[in-house]
């Protein structure tokens, strides 16, 4: 035989030897044939292995070889399985296992003895730190499936058809909802984490992209329990170092499990509404470690917006006093509203390495996440060669039927049918909601505001004293012009019934996204006109309240003045944390006055105050018709992003790190009639601060002031931003609950204003029978403002939030009490909904004051 012919048929030897492998399928059951979802199953020796599906059904591909299979489930006895695979064998086997049989010490429990569990507990707790600290690094391959299904749902929900044409659901509203499944890999170093995902298949959407970061290994030897996320407050473990103040425990019995010794430990938490499990712990004698684990927490736990969460766990002997995470089951519900949902999510850990060397080039980037160029792209058959745990009946007919439904509704007609049916003119949501109308493959899209409703853009139909009643109808134009590249154009007009001004402004910007990163984006625009603003930039009072408190109680907050204004902008967002934005404009500010004083009720409270408060013309250098040459400059910074690096793009994660922010107006006189002279500067830092048991704490600081104040006008001065609004939060890191909009304007050359926030997130309200049941959540917290003796505020208050029902909770009441400067001592109550896109930024590359 030639060389060339011995080493071609070599190869193609070792590729057959590759490519041969036997599987072992089957199902897990009792002794009386009920399915034991989730069993563990691993080759003996090893920590190989996969996991059943909650149905019990299981599937293991070996290469040729004799195996052990050993089959495990918490409470019942293990069993094993020897098997020899010579090539690409199927064998089928059914794995019954039986109850555990419990041994007991001989211990009489008396009223003064103590349970036998406390001591076990006690080394436990006492090898906790131990056992922390033995694993300084860890990497697993991960095969990790994600399901949600809906149990019940409505018909309709506000009116809105509920079912989609897409969806998988029978008329009962059953069926699944969501459904993914991924492999990968994963590395932690103590300090770092990463996920390297090499394959997803997400049903209904081909090229879809799963979760980019999986659910973390739960681990019970922190005192702290992180389930819903590192920001979230956290569960007393129940092997943590203070946990007999929150547990009793009661030992079940022991048994045997390959030569280790296991107790069985019931743990419940000793009062209601504690952040504490109850369930089922089973600890390892003298090594004392986690075996396994079946723990849940309900309402009575303190969860807050779910029903159920129930996390399983099955640790495998990798080396004397080491155990390693093999399977993970998360199993959590809700019920809302007529939807009752559920979602479970099984991971399965396969070649774990603890404490071996990690190469440099894992952690050589900011990247928390990454795939594999053709992660996403991976064909039918390509999953069911890998797929460790079948699917589910209900879970391959959700692949087969939405990947069928996908075909079809993905087809340019439908979809060109499906934008001129939502295109159709409906008088309700215009009053509302505004309307929308988007052209042909959604390139151009056309928009207005609404004309009654103004949460979080400002409504058609308004009133205040210097206008009237006015209309002001906004209307937004967006072409795509290619991927990531559009063009923006708005246009606001606003006429007002009483003074019978008619005002106009417009601003064509255009959005340059990188493609590659899609958070890193340049922004250019110009605008101009001639239109209405509030003396404060960050427009604190709402359109919408100063119509209603006008009208009903002749209380006008809303200061306003006309501007001409033509201006440029350019504006930079990095994608890690960092941007900038530079705005240089031209304009004429026209004062206004009083034209009205109409309200529904004359009452007692005699006229409207002036337009034009007497402190601000005090404090500003003068307020007439006057020209402005003014360049602003902005900067902010949030440290140590990370982010996650898809097939063909990545995205920002965001940081834990403060946000640093930085501002710089100046007033440039002589260009053409520009008065304007000053120089204004501000820096702030902010940040949210997870005190896991003990709560959050929220904090925003800032100083600036002014370096030149030779021509400040109303609108330059530094305004305070007030709120007197009932029923409508503003951002309350950045203003101030009590105090009046524009009582401590000034153009001081240095001032201090702090904001500071502690939640307790259910630490002590928990101990307040009306409010651990309604999970209510106590808060304080302080604001003040300081340039001068002759100029302060200060207010402190103590509030109430998380009020609402399950996952609609945007109620919050506060008792505030306030001191200043002008010897005003208020206190009352601040009763508020906090509504989404309440927090402005001057960093929004998309921002207008109008």
């Amino acid at each position: 035989m030639s060389g060339l012919r011995y080493f071609t048929t070599l190869i193609f030897t070792l590729l057959s030897l590759h490519v041969l492998a036997g599987v072992l399928k089957g199902k897990v059951v009792d002794e009386h044939g009920a399915q034991l979802p989730y069993a563990t199953l691993y080759l003996a020796g090893t920590t190989l292995g996969t996991t059943a599906n909650s149905n019990g059904d299981f599937e293991l591909t070996m290469a040729p070889g004799l195996y052990k299979v050993v089959c495990q489930y918490m409470g019942y006895e293990q069993a094993s399985f020897n098997i020899s695979f010579t090539g690409n064998e199927l064998v089928e086997h059914k794995f019954v296992l039986k109850q555990q049989s419990l041994d007991m010490t001989e211990v009489v429990v008396s009223a003064s003895t103590e349970d036998p569990a406390y001591d076990i507990i006690r080394s436990a707790i006492e090898k906790r730190q131990f056992h922390l600290n033995q694993v300084r690094s860890f990497q697993s391959s991960i095969y990790f499936k994600g399901v949600g299904r809906s149990r019940k749902m409505p018909e309709k929900f506000l009116g809105q058809k509920v079912k989609d044409e897409t969806d998988n659901i029978d008329s009962l509203g059953s069926g699944v909802l969501y459904l993914a499944e991924e492999e990968a890999d994963y590395y932690s170093d103590g300090d770092n984490e990463k996920t390297v995902i090499h394959s997803v298949h997400e049903s209904g959407n081909q090229g879809g992209l799963g979760f980019s970061r999986f659910p973390p290994v739960i681990t019970f030897y922190n005192n702290n329990v992180n389930v819903l996320g590192k920001d979230s407050r956290g569960f007393v473990s129940p092997v943590g170092d203070r946990a007999l103040l929150y547990y009793k425990y009661k030992l079940l019995g022991q048994f045997d499990d390959h030569g280790h010794t296991i107790y069985k430990i019931r743990v419940t938490q000793r009062r209601n509404f504690e952040p504490c499990f109850n369930g089922i712990i089973y600890i390892v004698d003298s090594e004392w470690a986690i075996h396994s684990l079946n723990m849940t927490l309900t309402k009575q736990s303190g969860l807050d917006q779910l029903d159920t969460l129930k996390i399983d766990q099955v640790f495998l002997p990798m080396e004397k006093d080491n155990w390693v995470i093999k399977n993970q089951v998360l199993y959590l519900a809700i019920n809302l509203l007529g939807f009752d949902i559920t979602a479970d999510g099984v991971a399965v850990y396969n070649n774990q390495k603890v404490n071996e060397a990690i190469p440099d080039s894992i952690f050589g980037s900011r990247a928390s996440s990454e795939y594999d160029k053709t992660a996403n792209k991976k064909d039918t058959s390509y999953w069911t060669g890998n797929r460790p745990i079948p699917l589910e009946k209900d879970e391959r007919r959700d692949f087969v039927v939405k990947d069928s439904l996908v075909k079809k509704f993905s087809d340019p007609a439908h979809l060109d049918s499906l934008r001129r049916n939502g295109n159709k003119f409906k008088p309700l949501k215009l009053l509302l909601s505004g309307f929308t109308f988007n052209g042909p493959q959604y390139r151009d899209k056309y928009s207005t505001n609404s004309v009654l409703l103004g949460l979080t853009t400002p409504n058609m139909l308004n009133y205040n004293i210097v206008e009237g009643y006015n209309i002001a109808p906004k209307l937004s134009y967006r072409h795509m012009i290619d991927t990531g590249k559009l063009l923006f154009a708005d246009l606001a007009m606003r006429y007002g019934f009483s003074n019978t001004h008619f005002n106009s402004v417009a601003r064509i910007y255009y959005l340059d996204q990188d493609r590659a990163w899609l958070n890193r984006t340049w922004v250019y625009g110009i605008e101009g006109g001639k239109y209405v603003y509030q003396y404060n930039p960050e427009n604190p009072v709402l359109p919408w309240f100063n119509t209603y408190s006008a009208l009903l109680y002749r209380q006008n907050d809303l200061k306003i003045y006309e501007r001409w204004d033509a201006a440029a902008v350019v504006a930079r967002n990095y994608g890690n944390g960092l941007k900038w934005i530079v705005r240089a404009a031209y304009q004429q500010r026209l004062p206004l006055q009083n034209t009205t004083d109409y309200s529904f009720f004359k009452g007692d409270n005699g006229g409207y105050a002036s337009n034009t408060p007497p402190n601000l013309v005090q404090a500003a250098t003068a307020w007439v018709k006057n020209d402005a040459a003014i360049l602003h400059a902005s900067v902010s910074y949030k440290p140590v992003f990370t982010y996650t690096q898809y097939p063909d793009f990545k995205v920002a994660n965001g940081s834990s790190w403060p946000l640093f922010s930085f501002t710089y107006d100046k007033g440039i006189p002589g260009i053409v009639n520009s008065v304007s002279n000053f120089d204004k500067w501000r820096f702030s830092i902010q940040n949210d601060v997870s005190l896991h048991l003990l709560g959050l704490l929220k904090y925003h600081f800032a100083c600036g002031g002014f370096l030149n104040s030779a021509y400040v006008s109303i609108p330059d001065l530094m305004h305070l931003y007030g709120d007197r609004g009932i029923g409508y939060a503003a951002p309350y890191l950045q203003s101030f609950q009590f105090a009046q909009y524009y009582e401590f304007s000034n153009k001081a050359p240095l001032y201090g204003e702090g904001h500071i926030e502690y939640h307790l997130n259910g630490l002590l309200s928990n101990k307040i029978p009306l409010l651990r049941q309604a999970r209510y959540y106590l808060l304080f917290g302080s604001n003040a403002f300081y340039s001068s003796q002759s100029n302060y505020y200060a207010e402190a208050f103590v509030g109430i939030d998380n009020i609402g029902w399950k996952l609609v909770r945007t109620v919050r009441l506060d008792f505030v009490q306030s001191w200043d400067s002008h010897m005003s001592h208020n206190s009352g109550f601040r009763f508020s909904f906090a509504l989404p896109g309440s927090t402005p930024t001057n960093t929004n590359l998309m921002q207008s004051e109008w």
